[in-house]
């Protein structure tokens, strides 16, 4: 009877330390797998805009949730969608106007998360229209008669210059123009006369003031305060098959929006770093606002004004437009 009763108590004490030994292989693999640095390919517009992103490279935030980036800063949101469509890269950013442009033309977009909000305050605002200081346009709503130079015709400057003048009761668009421009032309061709004025965000708007222009439209602001102005998107083929992946994108950029709005100046400091801003004129240039919050009601109302303003074709539906985690 006793040597029955030890060979049952070495055998439970085997079972015992053999499941507690397979609990922790399997924890050590789960670990493991959760541990895994999983690569994504970022690319983004070389504004200020991207303080956040870049900062949450530098700060390790998106090692700590998961993710290896690597982020290439070039272009503008018109060019971003298609290496992102392609699959060149996993997730971009372009301005809210580009993004509803190229879902309306059927394009296989989603939006995955807000990148920055427009200011209240106009005194603050970095996206604004600049004169000459000779300039015949002495009043904001001049600038509906005008030739104004942007980086993208038909796009973001439009709408916040029109949203802006609309809100100061201009109706007659008739005679407003817009003229494709960049570089140092956007400067020398307002204080030549060749163009009336010219839609900047910054750091370009630093420098334009450096260069003797005079601000005379807060556009963003002035066209819908707290409306997200940008998101990073992704392709729904991308988005099918690394949905972990954009939840971990998501949770950081949570978290590396919360650290820009506390730290401006880190931000600020990051940009000068990556992309090689000049850093009087980053220093001296206003900041939009970093948001978690999608901003859907506000999209509503940027989705409304873009069909009157012809710029698409149909009102899409907000709630569908975003990757939402299965």
């Amino acid at each position: 009877m006793r040597t029955t009763m030890s060979r049952h108590s070495l055998l439970l004490r085997f079972s015992v330390v053999a499941g507690a030994l397979l609990g922790l292989v399997s924890a050590s693999s789960h670990v493991s797998a959760a541990d895994a640095l999983l690569p994504v390919k970022i690319a983004v517009i070389p504004t200020l805009d991207a303080g956040p992103l870049l900062l949450a490279k530098e700060k390790g935030i998106f090692a700590k949730h998961g993710l290896d980036a690597s982020i290439n800063a070039g272009g503008t949101g018109a060019t971003i969608i298609p290496t992102v469509l392609s699959g060149q890269f996993g997730i971009g950013y372009a301005n809210v106007v580009s993004d509803l442009e190229a879902i309306d033309a059927g394009l296989p977009l989603l939006l995955v998360h807000a990148t920055y909000a427009h200011p209240s305050d106009p005194k603050h605002d970095p996206y604004r229209v600049y004169v000459a200081p000779n300039s015949r346009i002495r009043d904001a709503k001049a600038l509906a008669q005008a030739n104004i130079g942007t980086s993208s015709v038909r796009n973001i400057a439009e709408w916040t210059t029109r949203k802006s003048l609309e809100n100061l009761g201009v109706t007659d668009f008739s005679k407003l123009r817009w003229t494709k421009v960049t570089g140092d032309d956007a400067y020398a061709t307002v204080k030549n006369g060749t163009l009336d004025a010219v839609w900047l965000p910054q750091p370009t708007g630093a420098a334009a003031v450096a260069q003797g222009l005079v601000p005379i439209l807060s556009a963003n602001s002035g066209s819908l305060p707290g409306a997200v102005g940008g998101y990073f998107i992704t392709s729904k083929a991308y988005a099918s098959q690394n949905g972990e992946v954009l939840r971990r994108f998501n949770a950081a950029i949570d978290e590396a929006n919360r650290y820009a709005t506390d730290h401006p100046q880190e931000g600020k400091d990051a940009v000068v770093r990556a992309l090689r801003f000049d850093r009087k004129l980053v220093d001296a240039a206003d900041l939009n606002e970093y948001p978690n919050d999608p901003g859907l009601a506000k999209l509503k109302v940027i989705a409304n004004d873009l069909l009157r303003y012809g710029l698409i074709r149909k009102l899409p539906d907000v709630e569908q437009i975003f990757w939402h985690p299965n």
